[in-house]
C-alpha cells in the first residue's frame, strides 16, 4: 500500500500496556471491514493488492490465538457493480475465514428501479439472505438489512416488520445473560447529535436486558457510541479512505478495519489501522490552520472513554483540550495532493466536517519536550514524544 501522503508530523508512538492478553483461551476475533465499495477495476485491483494482503497479516495474528476468526463486511460490497459481488466475496473468503456481509444501498442493481426483490436478487446469490443469525464465542449476532431500496437515489433507512418479527422469534431462544450484536448497514444514531434513530429504539426494546452492540457502516466515518449502559454502536470507517480517493477518511480515520475481541465472555476493540498499529496522529504548534499555537493530537477510534495528557520537559500538565475541528490531514491532502476531476474534487470538499477526537496543548517554553499520553477505556496506553 503507497504510505500515507498528508501532512502530519510523524513521531515514535508506544504501547505502554495493554490490560487484555491474547494467550486467554475461548473467544473470537472478528475482523470488520467498513463499505469496500469498489465501481471501477483499478478499485478492485487495490483491493485485491493493498487492502486485502494487509488484512491477511491480522488474520494469521489472529489465528495464532487457537480463537475462532471471522469476517464482517458491513455493506456496500460494491459500487453499483454487481458484477464484483462474487469476486470480492471470493478475495475475502481466499484469507481461510467465515465471512458474513450485511447489504447495503449500493448493492442492488442500480439498473432495476421500484423492484426491490429483483435489485437485490445478485446480492442474495451471491451472499445468501438479507438476515440470518449466527454465534460466535458468547455473542449471539443478528444481521439485518435496514435499507429499503426503491431505487439509487431514493431509499429509506429501518427495518422491515417482517424482520422485526423474526428477530422478535429469535431473541426467545438467546439466553438471558448472552451478549447480542446487530449487524446493519445504516447507522442505529445519529453521529453528530448522538440521538437513537427511531427504529433502532425498537430494536433496543427488542433486546432489552442483554449487552447489546450495533456494527455497522456507511457514514465512511468512525463513531463508537456509548448510547445507554450496556448499549454500544460501532460505526466502522471505510476501509479504503474516502470512497478510494483519498488515504483517509473525511474524519482523518487512515484506512483500515474495525477489531473486535471476544475474551473469556468480554469485549475488547480498536480500529486497526494498515499501515502502523499507533492510533496517535500528532501536528506540531504551526502546521494546524486557526489553531497556529497549538500541538494537535488526533486519536484514531476515538471515543468518549479515552483520556488524553500531556507533559513538558518532565512537568505534567493534565488533561489536554479536547476540540472540534476537520481533520487537518485530510484537509491538507485534499488542497495539497488531491488530483482528481471537478466532480470528485467537490465531493471530496464537500465530505469534510468538524470531527470529535481531537485534543490540544500549548507549549509554556520554545521548542520545549513534549510528551503526550492517551489511553483507551481497555486500560491501553499510547505515548507520542515531540
Amino acid at each position: 500500500m503507497k504510505a500515507l501522503q498528508y501532512f502530519a508530523s510523524i513521531f515514535i508512538c508506544t504501547l505502554l500496556g495493554a490490560a487484555i492478553s491474547l494467550a486467554q483461551n475461548q473467544g473470537f476475533n472478528l475482523i470488520v471491514v467498513g463499505d469496500p465499495q469498489p465501481q471501477t477495476e483499478e478499485q478492485i485491483t487495490r483491493l485485491e493488492e493493498e487492502i486485502i494482503p494487509q488484512i491477511a497479516t491480522i488474520v494469521e495474528e489472529y489465528q495464532a490465538t487457537g480463537d475462532p476468526t471471522a469476517i464482517i463486511l458491513t455493506g456496500d460490497v460494491v459500487w453499483d457493480t454487481m458484477e464484483f459481488l462474487p469476486r470480492v466475496k471470493a478475495d475475502f473468503e481466499a484469507l481461510g475465514v467465515p465471512v458474513y456481509a450485511v447489504i447495503g444501498n449500493h448493492d442492488p442493481d442500480r439498473a432495476i428501479e421500484n423492484d426491490e426483490p429483483r435489485a437485490e436478487q445478485a446480492y442474495i446469490e451471491t451472499f445468501g439472505p438479507k438476515y440470518y443469525t449466527f454465534t460466535l464465542g458468547d455473542t449471539r449476532f443478528f444481521a439485518l438489512d435496514n435499507i429499503d431500496y426503491k431505487n439509487y437515489d431514493n431509499y429509506t433507512i429501518g427495518i422491515s416488520r417482517e424482520q422485526r418479527r423474526w428477530l422478535r422469534r429469535e431473541l426467545k431462544q438467546v439466553v438471558n445473560n448472552q451478549r447480542i450484536a446487530i449487524l446493519m448497514h445504516a447507522p442505529a444514531t445519529d453521529f453528530r447529535t448522538g440521538e437513537v434513530i427511531p427504529y433502532a429504539k425498537r430494536l433496543i426494546r427488542l433486546a432489552e436486558d442483554h449487552e447489546l452492540h450495533f456494527i455497522t457502516g456507511h457514514r465512511h466515518r468512525h463513531n463508537t457510541a456509548d448510547i445507554a449502559p450496556n448499549i454500544i454502536e460501532h460505526s466502522v470507517a471505510q476501509v479504503n479512505g474516502n470512497l478510494w480517493f483519498a488515504p483517509m477518511c473525511s474524519d482523518g480515520t487512515p484506512q483500515g478495519v474495525f477489531c473486535i475481541e471476544e475474551r473469556n465472555g468480554e469485549w475488547t476493540w480498536q480500529h486497526r489501522i494498515l499501515e502502523t498499529n499507533c492510533p496517535l496522529i500528532v501536528w506540531q504548534d504551526g502546521e494546524t490552520a486557526g489553531y497556529e499555537k497549538d500541538v494537535i493530537v488526533k486519536i484514531i477510534g476515538w471515543d468518549e472513554k479515552w483520556t488524553v495528557e500531556w507533559s513538558e520537559n518532565g512537568e505534567i500538565h493534565g488533561a489536554m483540550e479536547h476540540i472540534e475541528i476537520c481533520d487537518p490531514g485530510y484537509l491538507y491532502y485534499v488542497k495539497h495532493t488531491a488530483q482528481y476531476n471537478d466532480i470528485i474534487m467537490q465531493r471530496l470538499r464537500r465530505s469534510a466536517h468538524p470531527n470529535k477526537g481531537y485534543f490540544r496543548c500549548q507549549r509554556t517554553k520554545p521548542n520545549s519536550h513534549i510528551t503526550i499520553t492517551a489511553t483507551d477505556r481497555f486500560g491501553r496506553v499510547y505515548t507520542v514524544e515531540i
